[in-house]
């Protein structure tokens, strides 16, 4: 279990080391409103996936303990999803344009939480990925306490890894790096993605 517990959290982070919507939000409000308008962007960020995870952990909780043809079907859906997006990542070519930042102008950061919240909020693929995760982790026979300390885990690394982002693309340098290894970041995940699309397919099988 322990095992499943690390190959589940190494995905989480690889999927938020590759730059997505969250990462152009954060870095447009740095380069715009400053660090405190960020900080609360990053905030906002983090409640949404803690949202998004106790939705996901409601809905698992209705289906029946023994699974069942409805849990079967979840598990196909969860597993091609996380297969298709794991190969277009593995197969990706892409260059990380980052925006050009004008003049800063001092933010709020009531103002960053709320634009943070309702910017993740609004993005469906969050639950997805979420119900995929916890999936596997249910496929496995997790206690509730270990779903709940996975919920704690993950939303603690979300909020902890946007707010070190935050400092890292304040300075041109940590963008230019990763504006040379996005394509490695997107690689690594998508393997990870792969990994855990076919684990569920397998046990759907």
């Amino acid at each position: 279990m322990f095992a499943l517990f690390l190959l589940v959290a190494g995905t989480h982070f690889a999927a938020l080391l590759s730059p997505g919507p969250d990462f152009f939000l954060l870095i447009r409000t740095v380069l715009t409103k400053g660090r405190r308008e960020a900080d609360g962007c990053a905030c906002g960020i983090a409640l949404a996936n803690l949202a998004s995870m106790l939705l996901v952990l409601f809905v698992l909780g209705l289906l029946p303990a023994d699974g069942g043809g409805l849990w079967r079907a979840l598990q196909v859906a969860g597993g091609l999803y996380f297969a298709w997006i794991g190969t277009q990542a593995l197969g990706s070519r892409r260059d990380l344009a980052l925006p050009q930042g004008d003049r800063v102008v001092p933010g709020s950061a009531w103002r960053g939480l709320s634009q943070g919240l309702l910017a993740s909020s609004l993005n469906p693929k969050l639950p997805l990925f979420y119900a995929g995760l916890f999936g596997v982790l249910r496929e496995a026979a997790t206690p509730g306490w270990g779903l709940a300390l996975a919920m704690l885990w993950m939303t603690l690394v979300v909020l902890l890894w946007d707010l070190a982002l935050v400092r890292l693309l304040d300075q041109a340098r940590w963008r230019s790096w990763l504006q040379s290894r996005v394509r490695w970041l997107d690689r690594g995940c998508g393997a990870l993605l792969l990994v855990l699309g076919l684990w569920l397919l397998i046990g759907a099988w």
